[in-house]
């Protein structure tokens, strides 16, 4: 019983292994008949590419500046929560407008 099993999935790897195989090699023959672009479509693609790039230039600007403006919002909190605590330690009052303790 435990024969066949064995035979079955080494028929069975066979099979996908020669199905692999040709799709491979029917990938590597049409990659090498492809055409050679023109000048025109070269400068076409080229201008794509630029554009692509100018568009992740300007992503990441802007992922830049939201992650700028959360860490300096993070960090006022912070500051802010620290000068309490500082001044309620010291029996004061903070005055986040002048940004002073005061009694």
């Amino acid at each position: 019983m435990s024969n066949s099993i064995t035979r079955t999935r080494v028929n069975f790897s066979g099979k996908m292994a020669l199905i692999a195989a040709v799709i491979v090699a029917f990938a590597i023959s049409t990659q090498a008949k492809a055409n050679e672009l023109t000048p025109s479509e070269q400068a076409a693609v080229q201008q794509h590419f630029e554009i692509l790039d100018q568009h992740q230039q300007a992503s990441e600007a802007q992922i830049i500046d939201d992650i700028q403006a959360n860490l300096d919002q993070q960090m006022e909190q912070a500051e802010t929560q620290f000068m309490e605590t500082t001044c309620a330690e010291h029996d004061r009052q903070y005055d986040s407008e002048t940004q002073v303790c005061y009694e």
